[in-house]
């Protein structure tokens, strides 16, 4: 299935700032740092955001003033999260294209983008009286089975 992208990859794979970045001992490292805290920073505020649909922890709390407020964390988080993520990828391209651990996060990492600013946008953003409460339980179950899945797969990277 991934063969049709082979040449992307061979280009990505020669990309100056990819080579930029493996030429160097302290570039991966710490964009790679950034990279995980910018994941801290989205994935701790749709934990926040999740729980609170499930009913754990901040009653008091409304979800869409919940959602509202956290946003900014999820929306930023995964910008930066993403451009970091590119300049990773830019730097092993060829290595991603035969590694499994990142064919995993990248088959879940889009569905979970997807899902995460259109449907869950949608129900984290309705009045609580006017959402199911089954709806939101399945919305942040989904939610966190996603975004676990992406962590999962970028940490078996290194393991794959």
């Amino acid at each position: 299935m991934w063969q049709f992208l082979k040449p992307f990859f061979e280009w990505s794979d020669k990309v100056w700032l990819g080579q930029a970045i493996s030429g160097t001992i302290w570039a991966f490292p710490v964009i790679e740092t950034i990279h995980i805290l910018a994941l801290t920073m989205m994935f701790g505020a749709i934990v926040i955001i999740d729980l609170r649909m499930l009913g754990v922890g901040m009653k008091k709390q409304s979800v869409p003033l919940l959602a509202k407020n956290l946003e900014p964390y999820m929306t930023w988080g995964l910008v930066i999260m993403l451009a970091t993520g590119y300049m990773l990828f830019t730097s092993e391209a060829m290595k991603c294209f035969v590694n499994d651990g990142f064919k995993f996060k990248m088959a879940v990492l889009f569905p979970a983008i997807i899902f995460q600013f259109t449907l869950f946008r949608w129900i984290t953003h309705k009045d609580e009286d006017k959402r199911p409460m089954l709806l939101g339980w399945v919305s942040a179950l989904l939610s966190l089975i996603l975004w676990f899945g992406v962590g999962v797969g970028g940490r078996a990277i290194g393991f794959v």
